[in-house]
């Protein structure tokens, strides 16, 4: 029995197409819950873009924010957080300083930039988030970077990157940048810990490389149609495209509202 389900958000519940949540599946999330069933946000995202989210009105059980890094209770106060070792911090800030590529870096409560280029632009563009600001690096944890590079250029990219971290992209210029221990799992797992859910008891939507860990960790791991080939390859069950209401016919495919 499904006791908790974990959505991304871009091209999952959010579409890109119509930078709006469709009507069907703001109407099932509020059916899950009726029935009982918690329902959490899991996203690559910051917390300061949940705001502008148009969810209207759903009060998600729980957001897992930074790919797992950051998690918020359902009134988005942090319960948990797991920044960098300060031995991978120094390596980043090192790169953020050279400038050799564009690098955001993200703390608790903000993020920032090293510089914007064509790059920058066409990824924020796509989940239609503001360029960072232009900023200097103050000290502070820092719990996720983010780098904007096509695929192709991945390999120039890990050259420069601490041995402990690893690449999670989530879309065609924009590629996250997190600990190898981290991942959309470990807010899963805290979440589950935290509530009592076994792992046979989850079920798990999306549709970018970032989602892959989580997809192949529940129970039940759903791609969109919309999802990038390598989602659908490890998913369960490959569902209809986010506007042809992907998200509902999954629901109703394994009969999760008896």
């Amino acid at each position: 029995m499904i006791k908790a389900i974990f959505f991304d958000v871009d091209g999952t519940f959010l579409s890109h197409r119509t930078k709006q949540i469709p009507q069907d599946t703001k109407r099932v999330l509020r059916e899950l819950q009726k029935n009982g069933i918690k329902i959490f946000m899991a996203t690559g995202r910051h917390s300061t873009e949940l705001s502008r989210l148009p969810v209207n009105g759903i009060e998600f059980d729980g957001y897992i924010t930074l790919n797992g890094q950051l998690c918020l209770d359902k009134k988005r106060q942090i319960i948990f957080g797991k920044p960098f070792s300060k031995e991978i911090t120094r390596k980043l800030v090192t790169i953020f300083k050279n400038k050799e590529f564009p690098l955001a870096l993200v703390e608790a409560e903000k993020i920032y930039i090293n510089f914007v280029n064509d790059a920058v632009c066409k990824a924020q563009e796509s989940i239609s988030t503001p360029i960072p600001d232009i900023s200097i690096y103050d000290g502070r944890n820092v719990y996720q970077a983010t780098t904007f590079f096509k695929k192709n250029e991945e390999a120039r990219l890990q050259n420069y990157l601490p041995k402990e971290c690893r690449l999670v992209r989530w879309c065609r210029y924009g590629v996250d940048i997190i600990s190898v221990e981290g991942g959309k799992v470990e807010g899963i797992k805290y979440f589950c810990n935290l509530y009592g859910i076994a792992q046979n008891e989850i079920m798990a939507f999306g549709d970018a490389e970032n989602d892959i860990d989580m997809i192949e960790y529940a129970h039940i791991g759903v791609a969109m149609g919309n999802a990038q080939d390598s989602v659908k390859k490890i998913s369960d069950y490959v569902t209809s495209d986010i506007d042809d209401n992907g998200i509902k016919n999954a629901i109703q495919f394994f009969n999760i509202l008896r």
